[in-house]
């Protein structure tokens, strides 16, 4: 089972992405990008579980209102009154991902999930959240780390470049 409350993919044209959330306690986490790349996460912090699910359900039905559907289904019916249009523009922008034409990576077909092992990692200023998907012989690892300031995060960045190249991954 997925550790996504919800999983949605909007492809039309030369668009193809998706976009997928939950809550945990307080804290929203927004993950998208291109269908077939592990995306970005974005966790937000509200002051309460309730605050977050108000959020949370908002940002679906904006989402299904643009035509979003149901990872390997169809649309919802959307009740128009459920978007708030007074809303300030949130942060992630799901609109400027590059599309992949689908000449180049057709949309995966509606394969089942693969349920991911889920691990966090809470070291003073430093959060990880990390899940671990084994899929026959590939092993996938989506992670996202949180700091107490961006120099923090712009260090461990910079660490784990150097960690990575020393392994003798390339930029690409």
């Amino acid at each position: 089972m997925s550790n996504w409350d919800v999983e949605l993919e909007f492809v039309e044209g030369t668009s193809s992405k998706f976009w997928r959330a939950r809550v945990d306690g307080s804290t929203l986490y927004v993950n998208y990008g291109r269908i077939g790349s592990a995306g970005q996460t974005q966790p937000k912090d509200f002051p309460s579980q309730a605050v977050a699910q108000k959020e949370f359900d908002k940002l679906v039905a904006e989402k299904r209102k643009k035509g979003y559907v149901d990872a390997g289904g169809t649309a919802a019916s959307v009740d128009e009154d459920e978007v708030d249009d007074d809303r300030e523009p949130d942060d992630e922008d799901d609109d400027d991902v590059p599309a992949i034409k689908p000449a180049a990576r057709p949309a995966p077909a509606a394969a089942p999930r693969v349920p991911g092992l889920r691990m966090q990692l809470d070291a003073g200023g430093r959060k990880v959240e990390a899940t671990l998907y084994l899929d026959g012989k590939t092993v996938r690892m989506d992670s996202a780390e949180t700091h107490a300031n961006p120099d923090a995060a712009k260090k461990a960045h910079d660490r784990l470049k150097r960690l990575l190249a020393a392994e003798g991954y390339k930029e690409g």
